[in-house]
């Protein structure tokens, strides 16, 4: 019953337009297709995978991961931000807005490990291409659950009292606390930033830069540019 002045308060504040018109309208536009074509192109790649068996490789069940992880977005969170643009406000309140912001950041994090595994992953194969140690399909499981407890890990600490999950400045979506600059605030958000962003680009960096790297040598070796470094060139890119 305390908690009712605030949320009466909050919603007063919600109803006040913090953008123009035409940018909720634009951002409305933007959120649709960003939700149409990441609904219908995750959902191919996932029928696609359903239907053929021999797909399921061990390096495709971590991209998997990462397909059904950009799909939850277009299905969980996008049809809330979606409607929040229509009306000019966030308007299904602070506990979804909580929920909304856990897990959107729960999925980003999901999605940024995945690609930093695959990519050391990748970087494996080409350095070490007849180890013991390369990808089974136990690893990739595995490594899949990594991901999940390690973004788990990095995004629920605002539910237990560190950090907090809030509305965003055009309140049309729910985030960490960004702007407040309190101590508790900060020092969560360079948590999130040096796990959740510095160390996986770093990670990134370093194999992709290797994988070129150990192309280039063996190019060398054999006297020309083959078609393999091209194609891993572009594919870093």
């Amino acid at each position: 019953m305390n908690d009712a002045p605030n949320d009466v308060a909050a919603s007063a504040v919600d109803y006040e337009d913090l953008m123009a018109p035409w940018a909720y309208n634009a951002s409305a536009v933007t959120l649709f297709f960003i939700g149409f074509f990441g609904f219908f192109l995750n959902l191919f790649v996932i029928a696609l995978m359903c239907k053929d068996m021999q797909l399921w490789t061990p390096m495709n069940i971590i991209l998997f991961n990462l397909v059904c992880s950009d799909f939850s977005v277009s299905i969980i969170g996008n049809p809330l931000t979606l409607t929040s643009a229509i009306s000019h406000r966030w308007i299904f309140g602070r506990t979804l807005c909580v929920a909304y912001g856990f897990f959107m950041s729960l999925l980003g994090i999901t999605s940024i490990t995945t690609l930093t595994v695959l990519s050391y992953e990748r970087y494996c194969l080409i350095s070490r291409p007849f180890s013991s140690r390369n990808l089974t399909r136990r690893g990739a499981f595995l490594a899949i659950f990594f991901i999940w407890g390690y973004s788990f890990a990095l995004t629920s600490p605002p539910l237990f009292g560190w950090g907090a999950y809030v509305q965003e400045a055009a309140n049309i979506s729910c985030s960490v606390n960004w702007e407040s600059q309190t101590k508790n605030a900060t020092t969560y958000i360079i948590f999130l930033f040096v796990f959740g962003l510095v160390v996986p680009l770093i990670v990134i960096v370093y194999s992709y830069t290797n994988i070129i790297v150990n192309m280039r040598e063996n190019s060398a070796r054999v006297g020309r540019i083959n078609r393999a470094e091209q194609r891993v060139t572009s594919m870093v890119a």
